[in-house]
C-alpha cells in the first residue's frame, strides 16, 4: 500500500483514480466514478487494499461535487489536504503534475449516486476489507477511520436513506 496521508487521496490508487479521470472528458467522470464505487459495494469475498482505496477517494469527490461540497471533504481543501499540498479556490481539472493537490471536476451526483457511496464506504470499513486490515495494523489506523467516518457524514442525508 503506496500511501502518504490518511486522507481520501493520500495513496497510489487514489492518486491513479485523478489521473484516469483526468484523462477522460468531463461528462464521462461520473460513470467512472460510480463504477470505483460499484466494484467496492460489489465484492462479496474480500475488498483488496486499492479497490478500497479507490472507493474511498471517488466517494471524496462526490461528496465535494454535491452542492455546498464540504470542506473537509473537497479535493485539495483544507481538511483534505495531504501532506504538501495546498487549499485552492474554484474548481480545476483532473490530474496534472501535482498529485498531492488532486482536483476533479465531476457533475453534481444524484441521490442515488451518493447513497451507493455510502455503502462504498461502508464496505471498505468492513472486516473483510484489506485496506481496513492494513491501517488498523498501523498506529495511524484511529485518525483514518475517523477520516472515512468523517467523509460519510459529509454525504449528508444521503447516508440516512441507505
Amino acid at each position: 500500500m503506496g500511501t502518504w496521508g490518511t486522507g481520501p487521496f493520500g495513496g497510489d490508487a487514489a492518486a491513479d483514480l485523478v489521473v484516469r479521470l483526468g484523462a477522460l472528458p468531463e461528462n464521462r467522470r461520473l460513470f467512472a466514478v460510480r463504477t470505483a464505487l460499484a466494484d467496492a459495494v460489489e465484492e462479496r469475498w474480500y475488498l483488496d487494499a486499492p479497490e478500497g482505496e479507490t472507493a474511498v477517494a471517488a466517494a471524496a469527490l462526490l461528496a465535494a461535487a454535491r452542492p455546498g461540497g464540504a470542506a473537509g471533504t473537497e479535493p485539495g481543501g483544507a481538511a483534505g489536504t495531504e501532506p504538501g499540498g495546498a487549499g485552492a479556490a474554484g474548481p480545476a481539472g483532473c490530474g496534472g503534475a501535482a498529485v498531492s493537490l488532486p482536483r476533479c471536476v465531476i457533475p453534481q451526483p444524484p441521490p442515488e449516486l451518493t447513497g451507493l457511496a455510502v455503502r462504498a464506504l461502508d464496505r471498505v470499513l468492513a472486516p473483510d476489507s484489506e485496506l481496513a486490515e492494513l491501517w488498523d495494523e498501523s498506529d495511524s489506523g484511529p485518525q483514518w477511520r475517523a477520516s472515512v467516518a468523517g467523509l460519510r457524514a459529509a454525504l449528508g442525508p444521503a447516508a440516512e436513506r441507505v
